[in-house]
């Protein structure tokens, strides 16, 4: 390695077409089309569009473009704790040939509950409640083509963490959830805890750090989080109440955990006519926050946040109100 980018050109585009497929999964319910609201209503609003507007407008914040040379064997410092070790031969040049010289890499790194929040990537997996330490995306193009790794190539993923924690596990990301990159929930010796000297420019520049170690062979969504072991009988599902004209198809409502990177995605129940955690996933006697986001028609939006403890079957009566898309906004930021 000789050479170091730390490009911060913000692209929008790619954060648009990254998140855009994932929309569906925060709005839909478990089984069912569509939401029916309790009394006839002419439904106009679509919350598709205010978390398609979110995304748009925190894109420049979290997607990074850094431009690799063909033959690859480069670091790249990315976000904040984020670098990321392109080994030499990352590409095969036969199926992608590397038309202009080099390949760009774009990278969307999602570490605040904010942002994995609006990436509608929910941390749970088989069932189960994560903490997340950092969710990226990762594609390779060669001007707009997509390209692939090589096969049995892999990306060195290292995260600054002066804390680092024990059983931190890597996942790809699925439809709807998380899945263990090694496939088997007995393991956990996928991410190291590590420290890190790597050279460059010919030893006159040093990249250093202490956190966590992995590689991974996949592109798309990576994350790097641990399980939390919480006994079946400490865990409970959890449901919040809102009035008849909130459905999913102009609402979404999330679980924010206050004192963990952590966040559930409450589904709409056609049953219950409510929105409820599904996995009965939520750890009893945790504080969380309920986020309610809705867009009742073009412009026309209601924004609610509310705190609770965990205890059993909790079902939380919330009431939106209308509220200006820049708190909305600045909320999210914020969070």
């Amino acid at each position: 390695m000789n050479r170091l980018y730390n490009i911060n050109n913000r692209v929008m585009g790619k954060f648009f077409l990254v998140f855009g497929a994932l929309v569906i999964m925060m709005s839909c319910g478990k089984d069912v089309d569509q939401f029916i609201p309790r009394t006839s209503l002419e439904e106009t609003g679509n919350v598709d569009r205010l978390m398609t507007k979110l995304q748009s407008d925190i894109a420049g914040d979290v997607t990074t473009t850094l431009s690799c040379r063909c033959s690859g064997g480069e670091a790249f410092e990315v976000d904040k704790d984020l670098v990321l070790v392109i080994p030499i031969g990352f590409v095969d040049l036969a199926k992608f040939p590397c038309i202009n010289g080099f390949f760009e890499i774009k990278v969307t790194v999602c570490d605040t509950k904010g942002e994995i929040l609006i990436s509608g990537l929910p941390t749970i997996s088989e069932g189960k409640l994560l903490e997340s330490r950092i969710e990226m995306n990762i594609q390779i193009y060669d001007g707009t083509t997509p390209v692939k790794l090589a096969h049995g190539k892999q990306i060195q993923i290292l995260v600054n963490d002066p804390d680092p924690r024990e059983r931190m596990e890597l996942f790809y990301g699925g439809d709807q959830e998380w899945i263990q990159a090694d496939r088997n929930p007995a393991t956990w010796d996928n991410v190291l805890n590590s420290e890190w000297f790597i050279n460059i420019d010919s030893g006159q520049q040093i990249i250093s750090g202490f956190g966590y170690e992995c590689f991974s062979d996949s592109l798309d969504w990576i994350n790097v989080d641990v399980f939390f072991e919480v006994p079946a009988e400490q865990r409970t599902t959890v449901c919040v109440d809102l009035p008849e004209e909130f459905t999913n198809t102009n609402t979404t409502v999330f679980m924010v955990f206050n004192d963990y990177n952590s966040i559930l995605v409450m589904n709409g129940d056609a049953e219950t006519m409510q929105f409820c955690e599904p996995y009965g996933a939520a750890p009893l006697g945790f504080n969380v926050t309920f986020v309610v986001l809705s867009e009742m028609g073009e412009d026309d939006y209601l924004f609610s946040t509310q705190s609770a403890v965990i205890t059993p079957g909790l079902i939380e009566i919330i009431n939106p109100k209308k509220t200006p898309y820049e708190e909305i906004e600045k909320y999210i930021n914020t969070l």
